[in-house]
């Protein structure tokens, strides 16, 4: 069934239902294909059974202020003429006529007033189908050659330069997309007057007889506000922007932002910050004064929830899991011992979340994304997430804490050198006014920290429970608010526990010298009651370790079972000379260890070629003598063994004993004096020896 205003297809041919008399028959109808169709009366049984169809009618959405004058103009003028006469205006021959007199009576066109009254009954009989199509004015988009080859835009007003007009095509459009792919979007430093220039250099260019290129003229070229234009309106400021900055980038600077951090934390404890930076503050040695030793580096671990600083280190260690590590395990250190370490007043209120660890630990892809890091995870059943690149706006509280701790600090810390100065020209030097140390510098953070865990908070968005309980907008109230409902999520670690957990775990070697773990040998007194060397002569096994690769002194053996506290092992004798040192110092001495074994390698095999070059003629000599003297049995060479060893016995010691004459040279007293030596001697020895070789072969 079809009721008033429903569309609906006869004959092929769309049809609105103006009005229907059901006990007439009579059904007033008008056809929405043709643009100057009136209504027609037909049989009411002949379209009632047809299906309604869809169509677009007029949108209600917001539209422009001309329109919407248009829009009143036209209905002020029609609706007392519908009004006076209704169904009245469907007969043709009284339509004529009434329209006729009241045009004349509102002095207007009767055009004017069949238009107003065809777009009436075609778009759906009410205010709104009077509504002019302004949208459908102008030039089309994204047009085609195949669809329209011909196509130009509307002259429009004349410009006051009095240069014509260049006229668009599709071809144009090709040329300004081309650049714009090509030279704009892909380089942030191209502003859109070079990548107009760029177009005109590649398309709208002539040669002249003289084959120089020339500019067209205005008026056969684009001009650089089509340029623009055509840029606005076929790539939207985000396209642009991504594609010239890339989308870290714009995630970073462009993008719009309609939540707030606070969005998916559940409250505080639930995420913990920590990031990194330098210190804008030159320091000197404690010994000497006026050594500078540059720049400390700077931690912070901020809850998301209250902005308390929860975790801290400064120091000189770069930034690295080593000083991550401290930075960790300063959320359960003795915040006494270390206010007195550093000269600080100590209050306990001023760390309310003192041992206590997060659901959560945010980081960035740098010295949190190490392997070492899966030891917060396993040991303390904290989950380390690290963050996209380039992507500091998704920890923003650490980053701004950097900020306002800086800005803390500033006004009354000496050889503060802030960043721009490193790039002003002619920049001055602060560091010559650098007195701090470590220690000095410390104080001044501590205190800062405090501060910061102090003071109020400015625009600070309190929720309606908060602004009911009277909490007030700072860090410390914030956080003893939050946790009353919280304590029962959080875990507190003592800094033992702490501290072993974040220990780096590897895989040592039990030997007869000790447990060697990186080039150091290590023994404890369980081991040696448990026979483990003495077993490790016999067969090696494997036992793991936790160690602080920044002091080789002492280890943690944990137990081989896996079950009980882990031992603590020291240096043996072999290795005391590491004593202090690192565990990459000692790579490095064993690297130098074994370049020596190499040298020396090469050194003795050089020694061994240089040895046998030196008796092959010796050798040769010898061979050569042999093979002169003939071939003789084997039997026969070793026959008279013994006694051609006892000859060249003889003659050895004949040799070797000999007095040598003794130069001619100015002789003592007691030298002249002496009593001559007996020549006999030799042939008492030949006799001596004579007799024995007889008694041997008796």
């Amino acid at each position: 069934m079809l009721y008033k205003n429903d569309v609906f297809e006869l004959d092929g041919i769309r049809m609105r239902l103006l009005e229907a008399d059901i006990p007439g028959d009579a059904a007033w109808c008008i056809s929405l294909d043709s643009p100057v169709s009136w209504p027609v009366c037909l049989s009411y049984r002949q379209v009632a059974d047809l299906s309604s169809v869809t169509v677009d009618e007029v949108s209600h959405k917001e539209h422009s202020e001309s329109c919407l004058c248009k829009l009143d103009a036209a209905w002020t003028r029609l609706e007392p003429f519908l009004n006076q006469h209704g169904a009245n205006l469907y007969e043709p021959k009284i339509r004529s006529l009434l329209v006729a007199e009241y045009a004349q009576a509102q002095s207007c066109s009767p055009v004017t007033l069949r238009k107003d009254l065809r777009r009436f009954w075609q778009r759906g009989q009410d205010k709104f189908a009077l509504m002019p199509d302004y949208g459908n004015s102008g030039r089309r988009k994204n047009v085609t050659d195949e669809e329209d080859p011909n196509l130009t835009g509307g002259r429009g007003r004349k410009p006051s330069s009095g240069q014509p007009v260049f006229q668009l095509k599709p071809t144009d459009i090709r040329c300004m997309q081309q650049v714009v792919e090509d030279v704009y979007l892909k380089d942030a430093r191209v502003t859109a007057v070079d990548a107009y220039t760029e177009m005109v250099d590649r398309h709208y260019r002539y040669e002249d007889g003289n084959q120089q290129l020339y500019a067209r003229p205005s008026g056969d070229r684009p001009s650089l506000r089509q340029f623009q234009h055509f840029l606005r309106t076929h790539y939207n400021i985000e396209i642009r922007l991504r594609k010239r900055k890339g989308n870290s980038d714009f995630e970073r600077e462009d993008r719009k932002v309609l939540g707030t951090v606070l969005a998916d934390c559940m409250g505080v404890g639930h995420y913990y910050e920590i990031d990194s930076t330098i210190a804008d503050i030159y320091l000197v040695s404690r010994e000497d004064s006026k050594k500078i030793i540059g720049k400390a580096t700077l931690y912070l671990i901020i809850d998301r929830k209250s902005r308390l600083i929860v975790g801290f280190y400064f120091g000189l260690e770069n930034a690295s899991w080593n000083a991550a590590l401290q930075a960790i395990l300063s959320i359960s250190e003795d915040k006494r011992a270390l206010c007195e370490r550093y000269g600080v007043e100590y209050r306990p209120s001023d760390w309310p979340a003192h041992q206590v660890f997060p659901q959560e630990f945010l980081a960035d892809r740098g010295d949190m994304i190490s392997h070492a890091s899966d030891n917060i995870a396993q040991g303390l059943q904290v989950t380390v997430t690290n963050l996209p690149s380039k992507r500091p706006d998704w920890k923003p509280l650490v980053e701004c804490g950097f900020r306002l701790l800086h800005n803390t600090l500033r006004p009354v810390t000496p050889a503060y050198d802030p960043p721009s100065n490193a790039t002003r020209r002619r920049g001055k030097h602060y560091e010559k006014d650098a007195c701090l140390t470590v220690k000095d510098f410390g104080n001044l953070v501590l205190n800062a920290i405090i501060l910061h865990n102090r003071r109020e908070i400015l625009d600070y968005e309190l929720t309606p429970a908060e602004l009911l309980a009277g909490v007030r907008p700072s860090p410390i109230e914030l956080w003893n608010h939050g946790i009353a409902s919280r304590a029962g999520l959080l875990t507190r670690f003592p800094e033992e526990r702490v501290r072993f957990a974040l220990l780096r775990k590897d895989t040592a070697t039990v030997t007869e010298r000790g447990v060697e773990f990186l080039g150091c040998f290590y023994s404890f007194p369980e081991a040696i009651a448990k026979k483990w060397f003495e077993t490790a002569r016999k067969c090696r096994f494997k036992a793991v370790v936790s160690y602080d690769p920044r002091l080789v002194d002492q280890i943690y053996v944990h137990a081989l079972d896996g079950k009980g506290a882990p031992h603590l092992a020291t240096l043996t004798d072999r290795s005391q000379k590491y004593t202090g040192l690192s565990f990459g110092e000692v790579r490095y001495y064993e690297l130098l260890r074994q370049q020596v074994r190499q040298e020396s390698e090469h050194e003795r095999l050089q020694n061994s070629l240089d040895f046998r070059q030196k008796i092959k003629p010796a050798v040769k000599s010898a061979k050569d003598r042999l093979k002169a003297a003939g071939k003789t049995s084997r039997s026969a060479r070793r026959a008279d063994t013994r006694p051609a060893r006892d000859e060249e016995r003889t003659l050895e010691r004949q040799e070797q004993a000999r007095i040598q004459k003794v130069a001619t040279a100015v002789v003592a007293p007691e030298q002249a004096q002496a009593p001559p030596v007996s020549t006999n001697t030799h042939s008492n020895q030949q006799e001596l020896f004579a007799a024995i070789k007889a008694r041997m072969r008796a």
